[in-house]
């Protein structure tokens, strides 16, 4: 049965309640999530997170640094409301908008996130990305990549072509031509991870901490 794509925020917004669930169980499990933490500056006050969504890696944040300014943006309304529920008392500006359209501006966070969001789009785009997430954290500023990434596989570089081959098939069966974002997982090898970043101009990139196909990345400018 061939798979029907879906626009991203209705994707995303028709599984908003059973979210948190899936991620916490299956993907990358609880502990990807509460990892991330330990890999920002001591000196954090300030973070953008890109496709915050419900925002489960939250809760270590502010556990660690209470009084965190967050930056939220993702393109689902309803997984922002869940957010929204879950941290009342805490300081999180929320945009409705593509994190590839927002403007993040020049050297205002100490650091920037993504979580389990970045593997639906291509190198070109990535990088694009990563140029403007370079440019809005602060000199020595930290950007956080937890993702589905391809690294066990002999056949990694294989794999990540034939998910790109696909996606792209699939656009063409079901006669998508308009440049909204669609759901489909084109994960990127770590090694192609790592050099996008060094492209968009990060000083030291490392791979810290992986778990199956989950992987945390570190990019320092």
């Amino acid at each position: 049965m061939t798979e029907m794509l879906e626009e991203m925020g209705a994707f995303f917004n028709s599984r908003a309640e059973k979210y948190n669930a899936v991620h916490l169980e299956h993907v990358g499990g609880i502990e990807s999530k509460q990892i991330i933490a330990s890999f920002l500056p001591e000196h954090t006050e300030t973070v953008i997170d890109f496709g915050i969504g419900t925002g489960l890696e939250l809760e270590a944040i502010f556990r660690r640094f209470p009084n965190v300014e967050v930056t939220g943006l993702d393109i689902a309304e309803k997984m922002l409301q869940l957010l929204i529920k879950s941290y009342p008392d805490k300081k999180i500006n929320i945009y409705c908008e593509s994190y590839l359209d927002y403007d993040f501006g020049v050297s205002l966070y100490d650091a920037a996130l993504s979580v389990m969001t970045l593997h639906h789009y291509d190198h070109r785009t990535k990088t694009g990305l990563y140029r403007k997430i370079y440019n809005c954290i602060k000199p020595n500023g930290v950007y956080i990549e937890c993702d589905y990434m391809l690294h066990k596989y002999e056949n990694a570089q294989a794999m990540e072509d034939f998910y790109f081959s696909e996606y792209k098939r699939l656009k063409a069966e079901q006669g998508i031509t308009d440049n909204r974002e669609y759901h489909y997982d084109t994960p990127c090898t770590v090694a192609n991870q790592i050099k996008m970043l060094f492209d968009a101009g990060f000083a030291s990139v490392k791979e810290m901490w992986r778990k199956e196909n989950t992987v945390v990345i570190t990019a320092y400018k």
